[in-house]
């Protein structure tokens, strides 16, 4: 995607404002570059095209629209057109000025105006859509941080067939028993096929089937877990190896005042249930200890997972705060 707008789209960019594209043209060119990339693989079939054009940072591909870039080029070069003070640019000016293909203000605004509306629509069309817009109408601003959320699209190095299948799921597009049922009306039962008590959708496959939790939830929580170790170790000046998958948490990791725990149990005065984090970070110095626990849920339940965490470690960190003192 990023490669159609840093290669790709610059060469039709110098054609717009000179050439007299027509409109048809222009969607056309759209078509075709959705085309290729599902035949590719960097666009599942059944995704959202909307969510294409919108841009990374708002949870979309980044993939830039060429009617919204005609757009944008066409008012860019009038802009400059009308406020060069280049004498070749003047006689420019003066002819354009002369005939009936002139680029005057009202022209300039109008063509800004369709540039803005055409992003702003994109992304409108995407998130009202009754399917394909549960993901960004379930991230509310005041409880998720979006930036985060979507930072994977930006920096995760991913490879673009699987960023296609992760964002098919985000728009409830893969062939679960349910999509087949509702969606393309297939005569099947809508249950889940490991499970067989829920109805077999994008989030009870992610994060709510009985079946998955007792293994690969587990191992997808260990994965994150091995992650956060790595990245704090490394933070602290610990030896760590140079990938984070090669790495293997140890027990117990020192450096100077820092020492980082890893599944071990705290031993305190009195006795506390839940007495095992996964990670534990203390300060010898500071005199700090630092409680880490690892979910995975859905984003729309971050906040209420975050609460139910800070609940389960009350006692032990009461009982901590007791025997530091």
């Amino acid at each position: 995607m990023q490669a159609i707008g840093s290669l790709a789209v610059p060469v039709l960019r110098y054609s717009f404002g000179i050439i007299n594209w027509y409109k048809e043209e222009i969607q056309k060119l759209d078509r075709k570059t959705r085309k290729i990339s599902t035949t590719y693989g960097q666009h599942h079939p059944r995704a959202d095209t909307d969510c294409l054009y919108v841009p990374r940072k708002e949870g979309g591909r980044g993939l830039i629209q060429i009617e919204a870039a005609y757009m944008a080029e066409t008012t860019n070069l009038a802009k400059y057109i009308e406020g060069t003070e280049d004498q070749l640019m003047k006689i420019v000016r003066t002819h354009q000025r002369n005939t009936s293909s002139s680029p005057n203000t009202a022209c300039k605004h109008t063509n800004f105006l369709q540039k803005k509306a055409i992003a702003q629509n994109t992304k409108e069309k995407w998130e009202k859509k009754r399917m394909h817009g549960q993901y960004p109408r379930s991230l509310d601003d005041t409880l998720v941080d979006k930036e985060q959320t979507y930072r994977w699209l930006k920096f995760g190095g991913i490879k673009g067939e699987t960023e296609s299948l992760i964002v098919a799921a985000q728009d409830q597009a893969i062939s679960t028993n349910y999509f087949k049922r509702k969606i393309l009306k297939e005569e099947i039962g809508s249950k889940c096929r490991l499970c067989k008590e829920y109805e077999e959708t994008i989030d009870h496959l992610t994060s709510g089937c009985p079946v998955l939790a007792k293994n690969e939830y587990i191992v997808r929580h260990d994965k994150v877990c091995m992650h956060l170790h790595y990245s704090i170790c490394k933070e602290f000046g610990i030896e760590v190896p140079d990938n984070w998958y090669s790495h293997v948490p140890k027990s117990v990791c020192e450096h100077e005042d820092i020492t980082v725990l890893w599944n071990q149990g705290v031993q305190t005065d009195r006795e506390v249930l839940v007495n095992r984090p996964d990670i534990i970070i203390k300060n010898k110095q500071k005199k700090t200890c630092i409680l880490i626990d690892v979910s995975v849920p859905l984003d729309r339940n971050v906040v209420q997972k975050e609460a139910e965490k800070k609940l389960k470690y009350k006692n032990l960190s009461i009982e901590i705060q007791r025997c530091g003192t």
